[in-house]
């Protein structure tokens, strides 16, 4: 970090992406009226929300995300104990779709590969718990949400090759060539309106999943039209779909370039399990720490906190910013900086597990937010999902710990590539799995 915590600009392709590094301005940013520094049009502005999240529009509807918040923090999160078998069902059943995919394996170690095999533990765990038993029991419907993720990032990436005002042709246009999205909103349609017909019946076999919880956390009259719910749900699914596979593919990688760190979270996982079920996954500090520091080593995107500046923004230092630039927190810079992290370019998994700052018999949850740490966002409102991505990830990595050998198929490969802010996992990569 060469600014000195000074705010800094540099070009963008529309406007100045404005970076600021110190907690008082990230505060400033944090506390800023939402019609001035507005968090909704900096993801329009990439996501192309209105295009591809079938219609869903951020704003008066519901202004301040009640709805996802409420979904995402307070009903999927009461609900992980609960969830936990059918997310351990649907990443057993992914491990076995890849496992059994028609390819050779030589020596008992089966080529797969991560980007197809972290996919597909999204998937299975998403469709499951977002969109309930029967929709993804539908090989229709589940194999239009894998088409749906694909085809919606190739909307918004080539988006950004084309001038502004070519989007609300081009994105929809794509999108309806692809077809996945608007075969995904016909069947939610008839789920949605279902299940507000069975519950205003006030029939008691509702299923508890992501559609159920979007309706309760729809209380306006706008917020509980079919059209809206069926938004709002691809908007959750969408957020879930994106992130999962990705910290996957990084965590998968780590651990495969650092084997001599397997065994100690081998042991760790086997003390957990001899609990009762009660006590599963509430003390893992060596796997919580080796997330949190593949999070910290290899961010999705190298920007966080971003704001779209609606309105000419001035710190209390002086520092002004005209409206049409986007201020935001260049986290991939501040979590390999070295007044923050001790040996900040090397990965430490065990770095969080050993920090003498923490309290000891504390543990640092990889969903924890702290200063210099911005995976989940703002400090004041961040990932209400966090949870949730924690909980498939402890699972995930508990079943390949405990069942399987890994090792990259190629340890010289280059895993990883830039676009635009985005780092990302080759999708090429393949590892090799054994089982135990």
């Amino acid at each position: 970090m060469k600014s000195r915590s000074q705010p800094f600009a540099i070009p963008a392709r529309e406007g100045h992406l404005v970076f600021v590094t110190a907690e008082d301005q990230i505060k400033e940013v944090e506390n800023s009226p939402i019609d001035q520094l507005s968090f909704h049009q900096a993801m329009e502005d990439r996501l192309k929300v209105k295009y591809t999240f079938a219609g869903f529009e951020m704003g008066p509807i519901d202004p301040h995300d009640a709805v996802p918040i409420r979904v995402l923090k307070t009903l999927l999160r009461s609900n992980i104990p609960s969830l936990r078998p059918q997310i351990q069902d649907a990443v057993e059943q992914a491990f076995e779709t890849c496992m059994n995919d028609g390819r050779s394996a030589s020596d008992g170690w089966k080529p797969i590969n991560t980007y197809h095999f972290s996919e597909e533990i999204s998937l299975r765990v998403n469709n499951k718990i977002i969109f309930g038993e029967r929709l993804t029991e539908n090989p229709d419907f589940f194999q239009a949400t894998r088409g749906y993720h694909r085809q919606a990032l190739f909307a918004m990436l080539t988006s950004h090759y084309f001038p502004h005002w070519t989007h609300k042709l081009l994105v929809p246009g794509l999108l309806a060539l692809g077809g996945a999205m608007k075969k995904i909103e016909n069947y939610l349609t008839v789920e949605v309106a279902q299940r507000l017909h069975d519950m205003q019946e006030g029939r008691k076999e509702i299923p508890s999943d992501g559609i159920t919880w979007v309706i309760e956390a729809s209380t306006t009259t706008d917020q509980r039209a079919v059209k809206r719910i069926v938004q709002q749900v691809i908007s959750v699914f969408f957020a879930s779909a994106h992130q999962l596979p990705v910290l996957l593919m990084f965590s998968i990688f780590r651990l495969c370039e650092h084997p001599e760190y397997t065994k100690p979270l081998i042991d760790e996982v086997e003390t957990m399990l001899k609990l009762p079920a009660t006590d599963h996954y509430k003390n893992l500090p060596l796997l919580e720490s080796f997330l949190r520091e593949t999070a910290r080593h290899d961010p999705l995107d190298s920007l966080s906190v971003q704001r779209k500046v609606l309105k000419d923004f001035t710190f209390a230092d002086g520092t002004f910013v005209p409206a049409g630039n986007v201020i935001c927190v260049p986290q991939q810079a501040v979590m390999r900086d070295a007044q923050y992290y001790d040996q900040p370019d090397r990965f430490l998994p065990f770095r969080f597990a050993d920090d003498p700052s923490v309290e000891k018999g504390a543990v640092q949850k990889f969903t924890d937010l702290k200063p210099h740490f911005y995976l989940w966002g703002a400090t004041a409102k961040p990932c209400p999902g966090r949870w949730y991505a924690s909980a498939v990830m402890q699972q995930f990595f508990v079943h390949l710990l405990t069942k399987y050998n890994f090792k990259l198929a190629d340890p010289k490969a280059e895993l990883t590539f830039s676009y635009t802010t985005i780092v990302s996992p080759r999708p090429g990569i393949e590892i090799l799995l054994q089982e135990r």
